[in-house]
């Protein structure tokens, strides 16, 4: 009895419920993106570690929104070694069990994984490998289409499509299948409710383009706590004016931008079935219990005069399982990588190798371009090769001061 004791105790202490990291998404949004680098760093080094791979993904993504590609791909290296396990210690499983499911390290949902992917792959690019984008972005399939040892139907268009441009670019085979399974993955997305037109324009011609903008356009979903015990984990899609993009080059227009990545979506559903990380099996747990306690004790207090040994065993095991009801945390785990973007869109375009004025305007409901938001830059198109680059939604990034 000591011995369960002390692990009940144990199990207790190690259940305490890890909040979400206050990442400062104002400042985000604001284009302050040195601030939200800041305060993810330091929370790497001061944070609590079963954080780390949330605000590794954070610090990874802003700078490689700062320029600093090769900061963001050892953070996001980094995260990507945490999320890329389903597996949990045994303290924390024991944990998580009675405690908060947020107890356990974060690991990050199928569609966060993806992102950390994307981004990844994106800084592997930049250093001028593609051979190990791709085998980011393979992995960024594996882990959008199988969560532990469940399996769905791997709906990613984006992964698929950046892996077979990845398979053209360092030479190797296989990138007419990755751009099959990128059509495929976008009919069944758009079939089950994912955002943008079936007939992708970017898809229908995948190898087109030597000039590549990925775009990330608004704020991705928020988690947050549902049902009578905060046992089920939704998402929810959070204003942004930003809903699509357009581009000039040189003052000429070169078309909009194309979905291939709904992350609303993704997060809400799990291979185009909704699945949102309910935890009723616990919240079922935490009632019977209960239930189960409150009989118990009721029968103890009927047998205290028949049977004394039986009301006995009958009370200690009935007040035992109330007592665990009454201290199981049934709620759902509700971390989240808050600055991701709501879609990730693409535009590409044949254009004169050289230098040239590249404006991209974000773009609201109705059309209408959104001035806060513009970015001007420069692009060197090669005479041989291609052109990428990264254009996130936000205000031009305030200069980092040292």
């Amino acid at each position: 009895m000591r011995r369960a004791s002390t692990t009940l105790a144990a199990a207790l202490l190690a259940g305490c419920a890890v909040p979400q990291p206050k990442i400062p998404v104002d400042s985000y949004l604001g284009g302050d993106l040195a601030v939200v680098r800041s305060y993810a760093e330091q929370q790497v080094l001061d944070g609590a570690p079963e954080n780390l791979a949330l605000v590794l993904n954070v610090q990874g993504q802003c700078d490689l929104y700062l320029g600093d590609e090769d900061a963001a791909r050892r953070s996001l290296l980094r995260a990507a070694q945490i999320m890329g396990t389903w597996a949990t210690s045994g303290g924390e499983a024991t944990a998580a069990v009675i405690g908060s499911e947020s107890s356990k390290t974060y690991k990050g949902d199928p569609y966060e994984k993806a992102m950390n992917a994307f981004y990844l792959a994106y800084a592997y690019l930049a250093k001028g490998e593609p051979d190990n984008a791709r085998a980011a972005l393979k992995r960024g399939i594996l882990m959008d289409a199988e969560v532990g040892d469940e399996k769905y139907q791997a709906d990613n268009a984006l992964l698929f499509w950046m892996a077979g441009r990845m398979t053209q670019l360092y030479g190797g085979s296989g990138a007419a299948q990755f751009f099959d399974e990128a059509r495929e993955a976008h009919r069944f997305a758009v079939e089950h409710g994912s955002r943008g037109a079936p007939d992708n324009v970017i898809l229908e011609a995948p190898e087109r383009g030597n000039l590549v903008l990925l775009l990330p356009v608004g704020l991705g979903p928020a988690k947050f706590g549902d049902g009578a015990e905060s046992e089920l984990a939704r998402f929810r899609a959070q204003p942004h004016p930003a809903v699509a993009a357009q581009a000039s080059l040189d003052g000429v227009n070169i078309g909009p931008s194309t979905i291939l990545s709904d992350l609303v979506y993704q997060a809400k559903t799990r291979g185009g079935t909704a699945m949102e990380g309910i935890r009723a099996g616990k919240a079922v747990f935490k009632s019977a219990s209960r239930a189960a306690g409150v009989v118990l004790l009721d029968q103890a207090v009927r047998n205290s005069r028949r049977d004394r040994e039986k009301a006995q065993a009958q009370a200690v095991v009935g007040g035992a399982l109330v007592l665990i009801s009454a201290l199981t945390a049934a709620a759902a785990d509700v971390r989240y990588w808050p600055t991701l973007p709501a879609t990730v869109q693409v535009l590409v375009a044949d254009v004169s190798p050289g230098r040239h004025d590249l404006v991209v305007d974000f773009v609201d409901g109705s059309g209408a371009a959104l001035p806060g938001i513009q970015r001007r830059l420069t692009v060197d198109v090669p005479a041989t090769g291609e052109a990428w680059l990264l254009v996130p939604s936000l205000p031009p990034p305030s200069p980092v001061i040292e």
